[in-house]
């Protein structure tokens, strides 16, 4: 059994959540890090795989929503799913999420793939000049070289040490945040102007998240499963905070999807009446309506985080929710005593499986 300690890494990692994601968008340094510029190559209207692992899937299902909004068919799937998919043929754009670029797998299927391929990492992976299909570099002789897009803006010095992804999480997704912004207002460049009234919006938005779980009268001290319910348009805040509290340790979670609950997953909560249910939504709809009711009336512990009090675009409202996730990741740490960004691990297990390096 390992003793979990909370120490004060979690603290810092949050209180640097602002300043961290502000220098990254400094207006100063800002050049939407070749974002814009090539946003006709990488969100053309063709069929679009997005590959992504651990805290980058979150990222992905961020950007699949917004590249849903430019009406291109895409789909979300883990590395190795991709030496296994019998269709890679009929994608045209494959898309690699990887803060670090070197993630296994992540070149692999980068050299293999015969479309279009980019990378979207936290900062330039050298491509030596003599990567050629002669080299043996490629797996695929139809492969081309892939572009590489990175969210680091070269100013960006304090890397953040975490064993789970805050900066490198939210910073690609405010890239493509902005992306929503110069789509909706029909402009090709954000001005120093644009970007103020982004960062302050981004300020305002994390002081609410972190209100919102301040005033949370519940300890999660005794839970060892939470309850998510989800739908299509929180896929991405669910999976932050499931991935949060599995890569920690800090409680086994289930995401429901909203409809699904309705056949047969309730008596997962039925078993486990004390279990938190971590409710989401945008919007309270039909269902929303009915199932919130019913499921506050006959358990205790039914928590809704929710975006009604902001009137902006979807993307902006993923984006809060997402922070509302992180900062309620913090809270059920916290509560149990568990040092979030920098939980205690077996080594062994992580020297030989985080460390992997070979077929996928």
């Amino acid at each position: 059994m390992i003793n979990h300690k909370h120490t004060e890494e979690t603290e810092i990692n949050f209180s640097k959540i602002e300043e961290r994601l502000l220098q990254i968008n400094d207006p100063n340094l800002f050049t939407n890090f070749g974002f814009s510029r090539q946003a006709g190559y990488l969100f053309r209207n063709v069929p679009t795989l997005i590959v992504a692992t651990g805290g980058s899937k979150a990222v992905a299902y961020y950007l699949k929503m917004f590249l849903e909004s430019r009406e291109t068919l895409c789909e979300v799937i883990e590395p190795r799913d991709y030496f296994y998919k019998g269709n890679i043929n009929q994608f045209k754009n494959l898309i690699v999420l990887s803060s670090s670029g070197k993630s296994n797998g992540v070149l692999d299927i980068l050299r293999d793939f015969p479309g279009s391929g980019y990378l979207i990492t936290s900062e330039y992976v050298h491509q030596e000049d003599d990567y050629t299909h002669d080299s043996g570099y490629f797996k695929n002789e139809s492969a081309s070289l892939f572009d590489i897009l990175y969210w680091s803006n070269g100013k960006y010095k304090e890397r953040e040490k975490s064993f789970i992804s805050i900066i490198p999480t939210l910073a690609p997704m405010l890239m493509f945040l902005e992306l929503s912004i110069l789509k909706e207002e029909k402009k090709s460049e954000l001005s120093s102007e644009d970007l103020a009234k982004i960062n302050e919006k981004l300020k305002q938005l994390l002081e609410k998240s972190k209100n919102r779980i301040n005033n949370l009268d519940f300890n999660f001290k005794d839970t060892n499963l939470i309850q998510i319910m989800s739908g299509y348009d929180t896929t991405c805040s669910s999976s932050i905070l499931e991935s949060n509290m599995i890569e920690t340790g800090t409680s086994g979670v289930v995401v429901h999807d909203k409809g699904s609950y309705c056949h047969g997953r309730s008596n997962l909560l039925f078993q486990n009446p004390e279990s938190p249910i971590i409710y989401l939504t945008h919007q309270m709809k039909n269902l929303d309506n009915e199932l919130l009711p019913i499921l506050t009336q006959e358990y205790p512990n039914i928590f809704l985080f929710h975006t009604l009090d902001e009137d902006v675009s979807i993307f902006w409202k993923e984006y809060y929710l997402a922070l509302q996730m992180y900062f309620l990741s913090k809270k059920v740490a916290e509560d149990k005593g568990i040092n979030l960004t920098m939980p205690e691990y077996n080594p062994q297990v992580v020297k030989k499986l985080y460390k992997y390096k070979g077929e996928m």
